[in-house]
């Protein structure tokens, strides 16, 4: 079983205050820049990948919980990066290749 270290985390009423989103090349790879605020803290994460990272998005924006977290000791380049949205009491799951 896969195990994972937390990068980002935030329960309502903590939410994404600023989301940006850029093509980096023709292929497809996303950037996404989450600015989360949490009451007097802010956070933010840059995340690149795919397919499966432009469909977290809107997610991403309407989700209650959301945890960001990466693959350790897997050996893999791609997809360690896991996004877990919870929204409307449904649960879906993302991935992504690189969080900074």
């Amino acid at each position: 079983m896969s195990e994972y270290r937390t990068l980002l985390e935030f329960t309502r009423p903590e939410f994404v205050k600023d989301l940006n989103v850029s093509r980096v090349q023709e292929q497809g790879l996303l950037k996404v820049w989450v600015l989360v605020s949490k009451g007097n803290l802010e956070e933010s994460i840059e995340l690149t990948g795919f397919d499966d990272l432009a469909e977290s998005v809107s997610n991403l924006i309407e989700a209650e919980h959301v945890v960001i977290s990466k693959e350790v000791n897997s050996g893999k380049e791609f997809g360690i990066i896991r996004i877990n949205c919870w929204v409307d009491g449904s649960y879906s799951e993302f991935f992504c290749d690189t969080a900074e």
